[in-house]
């Protein structure tokens, strides 16, 4: 059954960008999932339009801020020119 629910995170992360609740992510994602989620986030990045990519690397950065994972939220806040989440 674990397997399976490792196989459905990417899929669950799309339907989430579908129906623009993407947000929810943050609160859900756990300790392990987060390792996969970031970056599957970060790679669709290049095929998302406007300003969906924007939201996307937002929320890819929070994740990162909520377990600590400081040099990646950094990188992600440089490539979005937005420092102002580390000094709130």
């Amino acid at each position: 059954m674990q397997s399976n629910n490792i196989m459905l995170k990417p899929e669950a992360v799309d339907l989430l960008m579908e129906v623009k609740d993407l947000d929810l992510l943050v609160e859900h994602v756990d300790n392990i999932s987060f390792k996969r989620t970031c970056p599957y986030l970060t790679s669709v990045v290049s095929y998302l339009p406007g300003a969906d990519d924007i939201f996307v690397l937002d929320i890819a950065c929070m994740i990162y801020l909520k377990f600590e994972e400081y040099p990646n939220a950094l990188q992600i806040a440089l490539f979005l020119d937005n420092l102002q989440i580390f000094t709130s």
